[in-house]
């Protein structure tokens, strides 16, 4: 059997390719720029954009199933940057397994598909998907995720997985950026700061979706998603202040009003669609939504279809998590 994991050499995706390599499963990986790191460990590389049809009909053709991991992270304005990884890159995975008559596709999702601005306490999956949401990336998943789970059909299973708030060793994105903001003093509680939110360890979502690929061969989770999560929300200040105190760096104390931070970033949100509109804002509507308002959410069905249960609990994965990022500000601040 080959597998393609489109984002193999992302933070989650050389996680997916490590357990399936464990498995005696050949990998093929897509990306813009070599992976020599993958390469060394026995995966073929092939370079490619999936944005273009015809490159990815060549990476999925000759392979077996594909996990369809790869995104464009971040908060900036560029709309049709996110369309075209999310959206044109999907439908083109889509239609390429469809031709070449790949059987399993796992795509990697997010909780952000149904964020309404709202707090999300403990909500399942039945939550409806909000396509109008003002966060391109939301916007862009949740038209990808739609395009998968309706393409779900006899000769191609299918199955979303929305893991939250990706922490682990090798983060390239969540907890550098916290970590830079509280060092700069930029970082502020917005609103109260009693908010709980998913988080989940990185080798949690990458074992969640093995056992996804596996349940499509029992039809149960076919056309389905998931909330992947830890063991139980976190309260979000609490769990960032405590990652700041191992590493003895300032707690974050200071506060500012909900509607202060939500028209603030309204207002740059503007300025830099215009003017930078491929530069990450430092605030924006979504991030002062996501930053004040709760977004957790139940995991029964991930845990009677899939038997998911969290293998690094929060304890543990923080151990790792905070030993990581000592050894990393040793290089990047001579900490």
């Amino acid at each position: 059997m080959k597998v393609l994991v489109t984002g193999g050499g992302g933070f989650l995706g050389c996680h997916i390719v490590e357990l399936l390599q464990n498995r005696g499963i050949a990998v093929r990986v897509v990306g813009r720029r070599p992976q020599p790191i993958l390469e060394s460990r026995g995966v073929e590389f092939m370079r490619g954009d999936i944005s273009f049809s015809n490159d990815a009909d060549k990476v999925v053709h000759g392979v077996d199933a594909v996990f369809h991991v790869a995104g464009r992270a971040g908060l900036d304005m560029d709309y049709q940057a996110y369309y075209n990884t999310h959206v044109i890159g999907t439908r083109n995975i889509i239609r390429a397994c469809k031709r070449y008559d790949v059987r399993k596709l796992v795509f990697t999702s997010t909780p952000a598909v149904v964020f309404n601005g709202s707090d999300l306490s403990g909500v399942d999956e039945s939550i409806p998907r909000q396509l109008n949401y003002h966060w391109f990336y939301a916007q862009t998943k949740a038209i990808a995720e739609k395009y998968v789970l309706e393409s779900n059909c006899s000769d191609l299973k299918t199955v979303a997985l929305r893991p939250h708030l990706l922490l682990g060793e090798g983060d390239p994105h969540l907890m550098p950026k916290i970590l830079q903001y509280a060092r700069d003093g930029r970082l502020r509680i917005i609103g109260r700061g009693e908010n709980q939110v998913d988080v989940t360890f990185v080798a949690n979502a990458a074992h969640a979706h093995i056992l996804a690929f596996d349940a499509l061969d029992r039809g149960k989770v076919c056309g389905k998603a998931y909330f992947i999560g830890q063991e139980r929300p976190v309260f979000l200040w609490e769990f960032i202040n405590n990652i700041l105190k191992r590493l003895r760096l300032p707690p974050v104390e200071e506060k500012i009003e909900f509607i202060k931070a939500y028209n603030w970033g309204m207002a740059i949100e503007y300025f830099f669609r215009i003017f930078l509109r491929s530069r990450q804002p430092p605030m924006t509507r979504a991030l002062a939504d996501a930053l004040s308002k709760d977004h957790y959410f139940l995991q029964d069905r991930a845990y009677e279809d899939l038997g998911y249960v969290p293998q690094v609990t929060i304890e543990s994965g923080l151990n790792t998590l905070v030993h990581a990022l000592r050894l990393q500000l040793q290089v990047l601040w001579k900490y």
